[in-house]
């Protein structure tokens, strides 16, 4: 199963805790990283899927493909309308392009601005579903979103509670919610990072930050890591392949590099933050753990060779010891673990 396959903490629908693959969201889980993935492919099927390699390589946990018809989305003289044909994947591309992103062993999000790019995104699998900010007042695209069987993330942009609890309302559905200001790139003082847990106990359900901050400034690279200091279960960044290029969602994206930086600035973080050890566990900072030998895709069945015994910096105690290789050897993978990462429970099916 890919990353977002479940419900909140609390929703419209009843309250089931939100699940990513073998991961919940919650206090003691890790934090997830989204890579939105935006417009950077430029409407070019192979600049998408050159986005998908781009975004597993730097660390993402899941990536987002905003889905829209322009003729769905625009009326016909409006001053974007070309732009936005220019954009528009073809149905038979954005086919290629979910089911390539499905195999990479990345969740996958789709943010369909109309019908048509949601039978498209439900067509190809997809492990959730996003709205955008701008259709928070749009109840009957939210209802369909709610009635897809998928879970759904509400993009917030800067939205007040009253829109969100009526958002909520109108999904019927499990949710989270993308905290974050609507225009991009925004000024660092409007990520307004303090608000997050307030806003997650205020609404009972996940809360994860979009950050629209300026990709060129070194604030970029740390705002992931401080929001998750601060509560957010899920972070967005945008992503280009080329920041030089800039186009249209360039100002508030990160290159490949820079969000691989980013999100060993969210890990190095979050080992920092740290917690105390279960009753009755020992500290193995100076004992060996199972990590990987090479790169495992999502879905691999680990062998021996895959495996290799190394000191780590878990000093938790999550990881698992050499002792226990026999419980690992013949399962598979939850999701993609990294070279040298240390192997816990929770990655495993």
């Amino acid at each position: 199963m890919n990353p977002l396959a479940g419900g909140p903490r609390t929703s419209g629908a009843g309250g089931d805790p939100l699940a990513f693959g073998a991961r919940r969201l919650g206090e003691g889980q890790p934090c997830l990283v989204i890579a939105h993935a935006g417009l950077a492919h430029g409407g070019s099927a192979e600049r998408a899927l050159r986005l998908i390699e781009a975004s597993f390589r730097a660390g993402a946990d899941a990536i987002l493909f905003p889905i829209f018809r322009a003729d769905e989305l625009v009326v016909r003289r409006h001053s974007e309308r070309r732009e936005l044909e220019e954009l528009e994947l073809p149905e038979r591309d954005w086919k290629g392009v979910l089911e390539a992103a499905r195999g990479s062993g990345l969740g996958v999000i789709a943010e369909p601005r109309d019908g048509p790019s949601l039978d498209l995104a439900l067509t190809a699998g997809v492990d959730a579903l996003q709205s955008h900010p701008g259709d928070l007042d749009h109840p009957e695209l939210l209802r369909a979103l709610g009635a897809s069987g998928r879970p759904v993330v509400l993009g917030a942009g800067g939205a007040d509670d009253d829109a969100l609890r009526g958002a909520i309302e109108a999904v019927a559905a499990p949710v989270a919610v993308a905290f974050g200001p609507a225009e991009a790139p925004a000024p660092v003082e409007e990520l307004r990072l303090g608000e997050i847990a307030a806003l997650r106990e205020r609404l009972r359900v996940s809360v994860g930050l979009a950050d629209p901050t300026d990709g060129g400034s070194p604030f970029a690279l740390v705002a992931p890591a401080l929001a998750a200091a601060q509560g957010a279960e899920f972070v967005e960044k945008r992503l280009v392949l080329d920041r030089g290029l800039r186009g249209r969602d360039g100002a508030a994206a990160l290159s490949p590099e820079e969000f691989y930086r980013s999100v060993e600035l969210l890990r190095q973080a979050e080992r920092a933050r740290g917690e105390l050890l279960p009753r009755g566990a020992a500290p193995r900072g100076r004992g060996r753990s199972i990590v990987a030998a090479g790169l495992i895709a999502r879905g691999e069945v680990l062998t021996a060779q895959a495996l290799r015994f190394k000191r780590t910096e878990d000093r938790l105690g999550r990881s698992l010891s050499p002792a226990e290789a026999q419980r690992v050897i013949g399962r598979r993978a939850a999701r993609p673990i990294q070279a040298d990462e240390a192997i816990r429970e929770d990655m495993l099916e």
